[in-house]
């Protein structure tokens, strides 16, 4: 499948960002951040309703509406300025508007495994940050009249809330709709000052020479009602009655389950494990975070488990659940009684070091887990419906992603990691048990 660049364009903000917003502060939260690109695709099939789709047309509705939704959201069309005094300069350079054309079917890339080469074909993105757009959108035609649209944004200047509310208010101007738009707050950097944090600088693990593959694994509403219900069977003691693990807690015991017995598998070593998650501090602290506020306002939760289990399949599941609800349940309880920007600070980094610094020994099995779920990007409409398919950019590093199937009510899981492992996770019998 060849996919051919039509062009690229810098979209501003349809009114000049005002003098007094021309600089944003990023908080002590936005610099602990890597300085990669992460992005999102949603898959659209032509509407059967209206054939003969103008693709000029909707491509100059989108751009239009973007810049609409730009002179709302006007840091995404700054720069990031490093050096003393990190921060975005608001100037209106504008973020990325690239159209290529694919010559194949959409339906093509929405079933089985598609190649990490083609979708970064469909996802451009640059190497580095500092002058460069701070937001890349690749809208991709195909013969058939469908459309992917690719998302990427760098992690300085936001998390997957502060995203997810730039694309949702997107797709409520395309549709006509933009007094509907939310109000982003760019406030943050006046409630959590600048702090200096002790935490190494974070970059993804290595890889070395292994080749990565990405693959979609799909859990449905039936089958995560059973591992549900199979965590509940099996919890321990007096937990059993009010036992209620997450959709996303119990499909990501799963994965790490066998994640850890492939590892035992070729090592012959019985580690610990460390499983490590984001977690979304709004409306979780003591602090009075303004509404719809943008910026990296999330802590990286983990727990340690135990040697594992030798023995049931149902044990090692349940201690995995059992680890990250405890991770979970104490996070809550921690940040809850928060109240001061400087000290929420000190709690994100020192959590933040502990982890590294526990990977840092080598002596643990780590499993990163990113929950994408209830951000509601299944319903992102620009004007010719909803997405048949949500995904995640492809990485250049191990990532485990998970996302709203909005169509069947499940989970879907896209995985990227070496081709030994992934062919060893395919071939697990509890994988195949609960997948589709």
């Amino acid at each position: 499948m060849k996919v051919e660049v039509q062009w690229k364009k810098l979209v501003k903000p349809s009114a000049p960002t005002e003098n007094n917003r021309q600089k944003w502060e990023l908080t002590s939260l936005d610099r602990l951040q890597m300085p990669n690109y992460v992005g999102i695709m949603f898959f659209y099939r032509d509407n059967a309703e209206n054939p003969g789709v103008d693709i000029p047309q909707r491509l100059l509705q989108m751009e239009q509406s973007l810049s609409e939704t730009l002179s709302l959201f006007y840091p995404m069309a700054g720069r990031y300025i490093e050096g003393d005094g990190c921060f975005i300069d608001c100037n209106d350079l504008g973020v990325e508007f690239i159209h290529a054309k694919v010559d194949g079917q959409i339906d093509q890339l929405l079933h089985g495994d598609v190649d990490i080469d083609l979708l970064d074909c469909l996802s451009r993105y640059p190497t580095d940050i500092v002058g460069n757009p701070l937001v890349v959108i690749q809208v991709n035609t195909f013969e058939c009249g469908g459309l992917v649209i690719s998302v990427r944004f760098t992690h300085k200047i936001g998390d997957l809330y502060t995203m997810a509310m730039f694309i949702n208010s997107w797709a409520t101007a395309c549709r006509g709709n933009a007094d509907a738009m939310v109000r982003p707050n760019f406030e943050l950097s006046s409630l959590i000052p600048l702090k200096e944090l002790a935490v190494p600088n974070l970059s993804p693990p290595p890889i070395g020479d292994k080749h990565l593959v990405r693959s979609r694994l799909q859990f449905s509403a039936d089958a995560l009602s059973k591992l549900k219900a199979l965590a509940r069977d099996n919890a321990k003691d007096s937990m059993a009655s009010d036992f209620g693990p997450s959709r996303v807690e119990v499909v990501s015991a799963l994965l790490g389950r066998a994640f850890v017995k492939i590892f035992r598998n070729k090592h012959g070593e019985r580690r610990n494990f460390v499983v490590g998650m984001p977690f979304n501090l709004r409306e979780k602290i003591g602090l009075p975070i303004p509404a719809n506020s943008c910026g990296n306002l999330y802590a990286v939760v983990w727990g340690q488990s135990g040697q594992p289990t030798a023995g049931k399949i149902e044990s090692e599941f349940n201690g995995m659940v059992n680890v990250m609800r405890d991770a979970m349940a104490d996070a809550k309880t921690k940040y809850a009684t928060v109240a001061d920007g400087e000290e929420l600070c000190s709690m994100v980094g020192d959590s933040l070091a502990e982890v590294v610094k526990i990977l840092a020994r080598g002596e643990d099995f780590p499993l990163g887990f990113s929950s994408w779920c209830r951000f509601g990007l299944c319903g992102n409409d620009f004007g010719w419906g909803r997405p048949v398919l949500v995904c995640s950019t492809p990485t250049n590093y191990e990532s485990i992603i998970l996302l709203d199937d909005e169509e069947s009510g499940g989970i879907d899981v896209w995985l990227t990691t070496d081709e030994d492992k992934m062919i060893l996770l395919k071939q697990d019998p509890e994988i195949l048990k609960f997948t589709s």
